[in-house]
């Protein structure tokens, strides 16, 4: 069957990872394999590779990421990100949640980048701390994106609305409490991390000038008028970190020479050439049409119909790694098989489903560019991801049966 043949890739590639082969080349492999099992030649795979390439989403994405990198490391060079880190210290004792107030505060920026944009921010609050990179890594990427479940920023939520009928007000309330149970799931992980005492951390806080709050206020400006643009004024999230990062340029008196030694220093290459294997992938993936064959595949399984549902969405989630691809796939799937029209219920259901997959997988960009910065094992901050994203499924499943 077609359907199995995507599965195998897949199982290759969880394989591999699991025995730490490099993400980026094991993305660039599975498109050749994927490429080939579904009879693509090397001409129309170059053709493919040269799609992904200049796609609008792929340079837009490569862009933004590119100016992400400007903006952080300008932060980190002219001190705005040590003086936040101590505002928040002298606002909030517990070091735990500091580090997760920042993933969570930049995840109201619907940006893929988001999570290479709050990376350092963690990695400077917990500085001088035993802090493992995996933990530090679950962290970012965890709580940058209970705002994704519900908020209409988002273009999945926008897209299940627009698919499955549901008014948007009404599907917002619904999947609002998603968003704040997975909150309450990640504590029992947050508390586990080890970190020195409060009275440990309270030390470490230099005395500055400014109180505490004036502190982080003044630091987390540039940032805060980032947020401001793309949420009140609706500016593309490129637009506004580029021209913050041109008046922050032009405040602190950046010349040419010293702009390009910005660039070499902050720009990782590496970095961008693991997005374009993303989207290669995923071209890949669109093109051979291989996703097509899983409905027939699941439907032979001898299990409830909305199990089956869940099981499309969670796998074309877990597959693509893109909220917009499981809600753009699954949800038609499941409205032909029900007859045109979802209830609330089971549109929930299917979107949580989809977004459990989307969060367990390395082809979620988030979860690849947040291994990649802290240099984690990809393995381990699975596992941790595990628990917290099978109790939230466990609960949807609960409430679908319920409702």
């Amino acid at each position: 069957m077609e359907g199995l043949k995507l599965l195998l890739v897949f199982g290759i590639m969880m394989v591999l990872l699991g025995r730490r082969a490099p993400l980026g080349p094991v993305m660039l492999g599975s498109s050749l394999l994927l490429a080939a099992l579904y009879h693509t030649g090397p001409v129309a795979f170059l053709g493919m590779a040269w799609q992904a390439t200049k796609s609008p989403a792929t340079l837009e994405l490569e862009i933004i990421l590119a100016l992400i990198m400007l903006f952080e490391h300008l932060l980190g060079e002219q001190g705005y990100l040590e003086r936040m880190l101590q505002g928040l210290r002298g606002l909030i004792r517990n070091r735990r949640l500091v580090m997760a107030l920042l993933p969570a505060f930049i995840g109201l920026m619907p940006s893929a980048g988001g999570a290479l944009f709050s990376a350092p921010l963690v990695g400077q609050a917990a500085a001088r701390t035993a802090i493992a990179a995996e933990e530090k890594s679950f962290i970012n990427y965890y709580y940058r994106h209970i705002w994704e479940y519900f908020l209409p920023l988002y273009p999945g939520v926008l897209l299940a609305s627009r698919l499955s009928g549901i008014p948007l007000p009404h599907l917002i309330a619904a999947l609002a409490p998603y968003g704040v149970l997975v909150i309450l799931l990640g504590i029992p992980a947050l508390r586990r991390i080890k970190i020195e005492t409060e009275d440990e951390v309270r030390e470490e806080v230099p005395a500055g000038h400014h109180t505490p709050a004036r502190e982080l206020f003044l630091s987390i400006l540039p940032v805060l008028v980032v947020v401001a643009l793309v949420l009140v004024f609706h500016v593309e999230v490129g637009l506004a970190v580029g021209v913050v990062l041109l008046f922050l340029l032009v405040r602190h008196r950046y010349t040419p020479l010293k702009f390009w030694h910005l660039c070499r220093e902050a720009i990782a290459v590496k970095t961008l050439l693991l997005v374009w294997e993303v989207m290669l992938f995923k071209e890949v993936l669109v093109d051979t049409r291989a996703v097509d064959g899983l409905p027939s595949l699941l439907a032979m399984l001898p299990v409830s119909e909305f199990v089956i549902f869940g099981l499309i969405s969670f796998l074309v989630g877990m597959l693509t790694g893109l909220t917009v691809a499981y809600v753009g796939i699954a949800f038609p799937i499941v409205m032909a098989a029900v007859g045109g029209q979802m209830s609330l219920p089971l549109t929930v259901f299917i979107f949580i489903a989809g977004f459990t997959g989307n969060m367990l997988t390395p082809m979620h960009l988030c979860l690849a560019l947040t291994v990649d910065f802290f240099k984690a094992d990809l393995r381990k901050v699975l596992r941790m991801m595990v628990g917290p994203e099978a109790a939230l499924l466990a609960v949807a499943v609960a409430a679908y049966l319920v409702l």
